[in-house]
């Protein structure tokens, strides 16, 4: 089968073959728009003789600069390689794969997946939540790290890198040196004479904490486990969205960047008291690291959190009113981590 490269190319007649039922009628809506998008996503409504279905197709940028970044960190075969080796053995919530296509050759990518929307409610990522609202994340995280705990097999695989293996730090390092001057325009409330003097050395210290964060024993990280792509069901479950970014890292960055882009944490002991909840989940599945290798790990991650906003405010349109709303909060929350944790030296 042919890949769609656009939501013209999504038609019935592909729909029904890639879905293997008939379908007479497709209307497609646009979803996502804004932070952190580097593909096509859509609203599939499905009309057929079996009955009405709704499907979210994720399609590869549109042209040749939009998914370069997502081509640079193969982003699209991790994800498409996600739902067809891995995700049967993850044991959390995460969308059902109706249809998974990828070309290594020209990135052309396509995706049909469960709609989870009517399975959770998802929070409000500018508005952030407590650190009791985000336990039922922290403890999905868990588990699924106890899932990969130091899994030899992953690293069996030659397109499921490891954090701190070429080209992802020198992208991330590249990518905010380019976005550092327009952070600081946009967000001078934030961008205090510290944080400016934090953030001219961050670029140089990247490689260092990428190669810390994947320094065993590793596990299979989401990479982007923030309230955006999560959705809290009525059990007390989350539904894991956007595997993209996915890779082989220490687990406690996972924690950090949750906490760090998604709660909102006003006494400096919460974040101690988050990695806490965290590990205690870990040791629920029969896992527990050393406590010292934890908290080295998790400081690293709350200081890798920092390149988030920074590179999403400069490298992307700050033209939607949410999306610039977003990247002040994440770097807010980002700072106000760092200073609590005693990490604004920039060395």
């Amino acid at each position: 089968m042919t890949i769609p490269t656009t939501a013209d190319d999504l038609t019935a007649a592909w729909c029904s073959e890639a879905l293997d039922r008939p379908v007479t009628t497709v209307t497609a809506t646009p979803l996502g728009v804004g932070v952190g998008l580097v593909g096509q996503l859509y609203r599939l409504d499905l009309d057929g003789p079996d009955g009405r279905s709704t499907l979210v197709a994720k399609l590869a940028a549109p042209t040749p600069e939009t998914r370069f970044v997502a081509t640079v960190l193969n982003m699209y075969e991790r994800e498409v390689r996600f739902y067809t080796d891995l995700s049967a053995r993850t044991p959390i919530g995460h969308p059902r794969c109706h249809y998974a296509a990828h070309d290594p050759d020209t990135q052309d990518t396509v995706l049909l997946l469960e709609d989870v929307s009517p399975r959770g409610r998802a929070l409000d990522q500018v508005e952030g939540c407590t650190l009791d609202e985000a336990r039922p994340a922290i403890r999905t995280l868990a588990r699924l790290h106890a899932a990969y705990w130091d899994d030899a097999t992953l690293g069996d695989t030659d397109w499921l890198t490891r954090i701190g293996d070429e080209p992802y730090p020198s992208v991330v390092a590249a990518a905010f040196e380019a976005a550092w001057p327009d952070a600081q325009t946009l967000f001078p409330d934030v961008v205090t004479p510290t944080v400016r003097t934090f953030g001219d050395a961050y670029a140089a210290n990247i490689p260092a904490l990428f190669e810390t964060l994947g320094e065993g024993p590793l596990v299979l990280s989401h990479a982007d486990w923030r309230l955006d792509n999560l959705f809290f069901t009525p059990d007390g479950e989350v539904v894991a969205v956007d595997w993209q970014l996915i890779d082989r890292s220490a687990a406690p960055r996972d924690l950090a960047y949750l906490v760090t882009q998604s709660v909102n944490i006003d006494d400096p002991a919460g974040y101690a008291e988050a990695l806490t909840i965290y590990l205690a989940d870990l040791a629920a599945h029969g896992i527990e690291p050393d406590l010292d290798w934890a908290w080295d790990k998790y400081r690293a991650g709350t200081r890798l959190g920092f390149a988030y906003p920074v590179i999403a405010a400069g490298g992307l349109t700050v033209a939607d009113p949410r999306h610039l709303q977003l990247c002040e909060a994440l770097l807010r929350r980002s700072v106000r981590a760092i200073e609590a944790l005693d990490l604004l030296d920039p060395a």
